[in-house]
């Protein structure tokens, strides 16, 4: 049973995994710039596809229960401004720029730290 405010989890964390695949791959972009791009660029590409897919998993998952996201952007660089539709019902979401930087790299260290457990 879906509770009545876990389209917000499911939103933040869509939005979490967004931000998180985008940055990964302009960061392997910038690589291309670099002599160290045969070292890490295949790494940076993994990495950026496991957040992506997780992007897309949330995002569905939020469609389903009903929602969807109109607008999405940074108000003035501290602000992250995300509208909604969540079954009929238009919402106005407003998240920290830099606590959504600092979840990102949570989700990013966690998901490193587990694959070197696996490599174990």
């Amino acid at each position: 049973m879906i509770q009545p405010d876990q389209w917000r989890e499911i939103l933040h964390e869509t939005i979490l995994y967004g931000m998180l695949f985008k940055a990964l791959a302009l960061d392997a972009e910038s690589l291309n710039q670099d002599q160290l791009k045969m070292s890490y660029r295949p790494m940076f590409d993994t990495v950026s596809m496991w957040a992506e897919r997780k992007h897309h998993e949330y995002r569905s998952q939020f469609g389903r229960m009903g929602g969807k996201i109109h607008v999405q952007k940074t108000t003035d660089g501290f602000l992250y401004l995300v509208l909604v539709t969540v079954k009929g019902r238009r919402e106005e979401c407003i998240y920290n720029v830099s606590h959504l930087k600092a979840e990102c790299q949570i989700r990013l260290n966690n998901y490193l730290y587990d694959a070197k457990q696996l490599a174990k």
